[in-house]
C-alpha cells in the first residue's frame, strides 16, 4: 500500500510539472534583459523576439586605460545576434534555453580612437554559442540558488532574502552569468533601480525640465536619475524606439557630452543645428538590420545638454534633427 502510494504521489507531480503552462517567446520579447553587477560601467544587454531569435550589446567602460591618445579611457564592446529555442522543463518554474547560434560583428581586437576615447572589440559576455541556460520563472524559489545565482539576480541588494524570484531570470552554468529580465514600467523590486517614473508635471516640478512631445509618440514615459541630475523621456514613433535626456553641464563652446550612455564606435557624424544651439548627428550599426541615430546639442543660456537616440531600421526615412526640434524646449526662451 505504501508503495502505491508514493508511486501515486510521483504521477501526481509528474503530471503537475507537465500541465503547467511553457512560457512564450512573446513574453520574453516584452521585457528587457541585462547581465550587470549595478556597479561599474559594464554590462551585457539582450532584446529577445517573439521567434527566439536575439540582439545584444556589451560594454565595459574603462576609464583608467587612458593615453595620449585618447584622455578619455578605454571601451571594450560587442554588438551581437543570434537564436535561441526553448527545450525541456526541469520543473514547476525552471525550463532549460539552448543557446543555438551566436554570431558577433566585426573583428574581435580591432581598435579604433574616436573623441579622446579607444574602442576596442570584445567578444560576447555572459552568453555563448551551444550553451544550454536555465530560464527561471517568477515565483520560482530561490533556497536553492547559489550566491552567484543570487547575485546576478540581484536579490542579495535586498534588506532581506525573498522565498522567491519577483523577475524572471536567465542563468547559465557555463558562463557563471545571469540575465535579468524586467519590464521597465514596472517597479520591479528584484532589480535595485535609482532612477524615478515620474509624470510630465512631477518631473517638471522636481527638475525644472520639460521635453516637448513629438507628433504621432506613443508610450511616453518620463524619468528621473537624481543622483546624476537626469532627465529622460521615452517614447516609440512608429516602430522606432526613442530615447531623450536632459542634463545641466558646464561645457566650452563647441564643446559637446554624450549622456545617451551610448558606447560605439560611430560610422558618420556629421554637424548640425538644433533651435540656434550647435549640435552633432552620429549614426552606427548596431544589429544586422538595426541602427543607433544619435543627436546631441548643447544649450549655452541655461547650461544643459540634450540628446535623442533612436534605434531604427530605417535611418535613411529619419530626420533626427526635426524630430529633436520638437523634443527641444528653450528654458530662457530662443537665444
Amino acid at each position: 500500500m505504501k508503495r502505491i502510494l508514493i508511486i501515486l504521489a510521483v504521477m501526481a507531480l509528474s503530471l503537475s510539472c507537465a500541465s503547467a503552462d511553457a512560457p512564450s517567446f512573446e513574453q520574453l520579447a516584452d521585457l528587457d534583459w541585462f547581465f550587470e553587477s549595478g556597479v561599474g560601467g559594464w554590462s551585457t544587454e539582450l532584446d529577445i523576439d517573439t521567434d527566439g531569435s536575439f540582439c545584444g550589446y556589451y560594454h565595459d567602460s574603462e576609464m583608467g586605460e587612458a593615453g595620449e591618445a585618447y584622455p578619455d579611457g578605454t571601451v571594450y564592446y560587442c554588438t551581437f545576434s543570434g537564436k535561441m529555442s526553448l527545450q525541456e522543463q526541469v520543473d514547476e518554474y525552471t525550463w532549460n534555453v539552448k543557446i543555438d547560434s551566436l554570431t558577433a560583428e566585426g573583428i574581435q581586437g580591432e581598435e579604433s580612437v574616436e573623441e579622446g576615447v579607444h574602442f576596442v572589440r570584445a567578444e560576447p559576455y555572459g552568453i555563448s554559442e551551444g550553451d544550454t541556460m536555465r530560464l527561471y520563472l517568477p515565483g520560482a524559489p530561490v533556497d536553492g540558488f547559489t550566491e552567484d545565482m543570487c547575485m546576478w539576480a540581484h536579490l542579495l541588494e535586498m534588506e532581506q532574502l525573498p522565498a522567491t524570484l519577483e523577475n524572471w531570470f536567465l542563468y547559465s552554468d557555463k558562463n557563471g552569468s545571469g540575465f535579468v529580465g524586467i519590464s521597465l514600467g514596472e517597479n520591479s523590486i528584484g532589480l535595485a533601480n535609482p532612477w524615478r517614473d515620474l509624470t510630465a508635471e512631477e518631473l517638471q516640478q522636481v527638475s525644472g525640465l520639460t521635453f516637448g512631445v513629438p507628433e504621432g509618440a506613443t508610450d511616453v514615459i518620463y524619468r528621473w536619475l537624481e543622483s546624476e541630475g537626469l532627465a529622460e523621456m521615452q517614447f516609440s514613433l512608429g516602430s522606432d524606439d526613442c530615447c531623450a535626456r536632459i542634463q545641466p553641464a558646464a561645457l566650452r563652446e563647441g564643446e559637446l557630452m554624450n549622456i545617451a550612455d551610448i558606447y560605439t564606435p560611430w560610422d558618420a557624424e556629421e554637424e548640425t543645428t538644433v533651435g540656434t544651439c550647435y549640435g552633432t548627428v552620429s549614426i552606427a550599426r548596431t544589429g544586422s538590420e538595426d541602427r543607433v541615430v544619435l543627436c546631441l546639442w548643447y544649450d549655452a543660456a541655461p547650461g544643459l545638454m540634450y540628446s535623442l537616440s533612436v534605434g531604427t531600421t530605417d535611418p535613411d526615412g529619419l530626420d533626427i534633427t526635426a524630430l529633436a526640434e520638437q523634443v527641444y524646449v528653450p528654458v530662457q526662451g530662443e537665444n
